[in-house]
């Protein structure tokens, strides 16, 4: 982490060959699956194990380098139908990207055609596309001036990639998480960076950058994640994160109190601490914002289990209860945008007119989960009850 290597980005392809490459992936991706036998030996491997996703996130990584990457994709979704245990595939999908790009770093933002265009496993390999080029990177002041464009079109669509709204939301967040290695864990010239990056043409990204800023010192998977807490002054645990959150402004404290949300896993899924967690916040935005965040975090958490999801939204206080049923079901979204029905699913489970309520939000926001249009758009309204098909559609 302490030693600085300074470089120059590229944001194209200067080698055709790799381009081609790229490119036949692509083409490979909608004509062949990965092999279902693979996937069926891989579930058998790991059925004995006692962490089902540790077990995967081994085995797929390890077949990097005989599958493309969209066949290790349809991988995953095979070992997910087979395993109703494991839907969560993030990590997963990091291992991958960050594998991806370290072939050869200097076509990182290329390799970012190869994410799977319905979002599945909420962008992971986005994420390790952008924190694997640079996690080895401190950039001193001159370097990362130099190196802020690219970073504001690493999020943007262009040639080869048309990120819906929710790819971008999720890239710029991945961003957050780079600017903490590439700043050697400077937390305010991180926010920095990503109020000077996340104001684009298609959005304002600065909330969701900024989460990724503190989620990095929350949630650490890898030895160098866990490196880089230690440089920080004074290390975050459940005891001082919020003295050390009351220094920031509004926005960045909110997002630094919400993102702790680790510490109170296990009541935040039972939906009974939810309410204790999200007080405090510095203003009535930040607390409507912390309630989103978590309650996601309850629909990504339990996405093998609409049962669990209904039972935990019950549990927290009826003024926020419309807002944990939405953002569980859009979370089942942001996993797996074919899995319309069990978003569906979610929405039905509340009661009065909280259910009717959350279907209508998640068609109000199809357009930014789906993209305008798109075949998941479509699939998708063709889910709905028939009293909120032509809303959708249109």
């Amino acid at each position: 982490m302490n030693t600085k290597r300074y470089f120059s980005t590229r944001n194209r392809c200067i080698v055709i060959g790799a381009c081609l490459i790229l490119a036949a992936s692509v083409a490979l991706y909608s004509m062949y699956g990965a092999s279902t036998a693979d996937a069926e030996s891989i579930v058998d491997r790991c059925t004995e194990a006692a962490d089902h996703a540790s077990c995967y996130e081994r085995e797929v990584p390890a077949l990097a380098g005989e599958q493309s990457i969209p066949d290790l994709f349809e991988m995953i979704r095979t070992i997910r139908r087979l395993d109703s245990s494991y839907q969560f595939c993030h990590v997963l999908a990091h291992k991958l990207g960050e594998d991806a790009v370290a072939k050869d770093p200097s076509l990182w933002l290329d390799l970012m055609v190869l994410n799977p265009s319905d979002g599945m496993c909420s962008n992971g390999f986005l994420h390790g596309i952008i924190v694997g080029k640079f996690r080895n990177d401190v950039l001193d002041d001159s370097t990362l001036e130099k190196t802020i464009p690219d970073f504001a079109r690493a999020c943007e669509p262009r040639v080869g990639w048309s990120p819906t709204p929710l790819d971008q939301a999720i890239c710029y967040h991945g961003m957050g998480h780079l600017f903490m290695f590439i700043t050697n864990a400077d937390i305010t010239k991180s926010l920095s960076t990503c109020d000077r990056i996340s104001q684009s043409k298609s959005g304002n990204f600065e909330r969701v950058c900024r989460e990724g800023v503190f989620m990095q010192i929350y949630q650490p998977l890898e030895p160098d994640d866990f490196a880089l807490i230690e440089l920080l002054p004074v290390a975050p645990t459940r005891e001082n994160y919020r003295a050390l959150c009351a220094g920031y402004d509004d926005a960045d404290e909110g997002a630094c109190l919400r993102e702790a949300w680790p510490y109170f896993r296990d009541d935040i899924l039972t939906g009974s601490g939810v309410a204790l967690f999200c007080s405090g916040q510095p203003n009535a935005d930040e607390e409507s914002a912390c309630y989103e965040a978590v309650t996601t975090i309850i629909g990504r958490q339990l996405l093998g289990d609409a049962g669990g999801v209904s039972k935990a939204c019950d549990a927290i206080p009826n003024e926020r209860r419309s807002t944990c049923y939405t953002a569980s079901a859009q979370a089942f979204l942001e996993e797996d945008r074919s899995d319309g029905a069990r978003a569906i699913e979610i929405c039905n489970r509340a009661s009065g007119v909280i259910g009717p309520e959350c279907i209508s939000t998640l068609v109000a926001r199809a357009d930014w989960i789906f993209g305008h249009g798109s075949e998941g758009h479509h699939a998708f309204c063709m889910k709905v009850p028939e009293e909120f098909e032509k809303a959708c559609l249109d």
